[in-house]
């Protein structure tokens, strides 16, 4: 966190900024957007500090963070056992889980894991998160395949060129308010229990007490409720969980 006397502290937040609805990069306006950004300008505001976003990506956020590049991750990250380890983690303030996306036309096919798992079945996910992780150890059979922006991949089975997404339950909400061509057939039923938490660099660790309260105050407030139903459109979980185990 950086200040001079004539302004207020910055309070630098990093992102992979690739994750509609939480944190999404607007590279043709260089703005950000999502959930996690607006609640990345209410922490700063309690904070009296001026917020700054700036990109790290899923593969070297711990590292970036090790680094001091920002002060803060924000953009959907949950917990991992090496972010756990390395790093300081706020309260969970939004429930999310794995889930998948696919075409409307699909939907009746993908009825559990074991029928997504098979060889005529195409997989697409994003590298370097907990839904590269969730897919090396859950599908073993189907055609998995890597594609670079998470963003972009709905798009792409929307188009055909993969059949299933493995994503989360907010983004998936959030996806299908977008491409009415996609269904979720196992929203209501996801295959893991998971939380969303703010990541602290070693240099802010000190600030998770007041990053806390910040976060009850928004749920007591009922504030976490209306931006999740505004940004993602999905009744929100925006309570703290204790489930932890697959994460992004």
């Amino acid at each position: 966190m950086e200040s001079t006397e004539h302004q207020k502290k910055q309070l630098i937040f990093g992102t992979p900024g690739d994750y509609e609805p939480m944190a999404y990069h607007m590279t043709y306006i260089e703005s950000y957007r999502g959930f996690d950004i607006e609640l990345a300008w209410h922490i700063a505001s309690a904070l009296d500090c001026k917020p700054e976003i700036v990109d790290t990506t899923w593969d070297t956020l711990v590292q970036d963070a090790k680094a001091d590049a920002f002060d803060m991750a924000i953009g959907g990250i949950s917990r991992t056992p090496q972010r756990e380890a390395e790093l300081t983690l706020s309260d969970d303030y939004l429930e999310t889980g794995k889930t998948i996306l696919c075409r409307k036309a699909d939907a009746a096919r993908f009825t559990s894991l074991a029928a997504i798992d098979k060889p005529d079945v195409r997989v697409m996910y994003n590298p370097g998160g907990t839904n590269e992780s969730f897919v090396k150890a859950n599908l073993h059979h189907a055609d998995c395949r890597i594609f670079a922006k998470n963003v972009d991949i709905p798009h792409q089975i929307v188009l055909g060129k993969a059949d299933v997404m493995i994503t989360e339950t907010v983004e998936a909400a959030f996806y299908l308010r977008r491409f009415p061509e996609l269904a979720a057939p196992l929203i209501d039923q996801p295959f893991t229990h998971e939380a969303f938490c703010i990541a602290m660099s070693p240099k802010c660790a000190n600030w998770v007490g007041a990053i806390n309260h910040i976060l009850a105050k928004l749920r007591a407030s009922g504030k976490l409720q209306e931006m999740a139903q505004r940004c993602i459109g999905w009744p929100p979980h925006a309570n703290h969980t204790e489930s932890r185990e697959e994460n992004r």
